[in-house]
């Protein structure tokens, strides 16, 4: 399986989120279609990385200037997936060879991927 390189703006937000968070992060995607960088954190540091009242989120999106986003990992592909997915409530995911199905299920809607 080949790696996936991180460039060197993602290098530099993982440095700047973990020195002003104190929370470790696993990975860092950029996403400039919409302006945000999502950090994915060691499982158990999510509070660490929001900080109080958002105050370590909010700080980021000064020094960064884009919107941020915190999704904790999880070592189960489920839990990881239902993670990445919130607010939105993931209620049903299962994974095949090469597909995921997931079942949305909120106040308004109900959707299936």
């Amino acid at each position: 399986m080949s790696e996936v390189k991180l460039s060197t703006d993602g290098i530099r937000y993982i440095a700047l989120f973990e020195s002003t968070t104190g929370a470790t992060a696993r990975d860092c995607l950029l996403d400039d279609d919409n302006n945000r960088v999502i950090f994915v954190v060691k499982t158990g540091d999510m509070g660490m990385a929001i900080g109080k009242n958002g105050e370590h989120v909010n700080k980021l999106v000064k020094s960064i200037g884009r919107h941020v986003e915190v999704v904790e990992y999880n070592d189960d592909p489920v839990i990881f997936i239902q993670n990445l997915l919130q607010p939105a409530n993931a209620n049903n995911v299962k994974i095949g060879f090469s597909l995921v199905f997931l079942l949305i299920i909120s106040k308004d809607s109900l959707t299936i991927l």
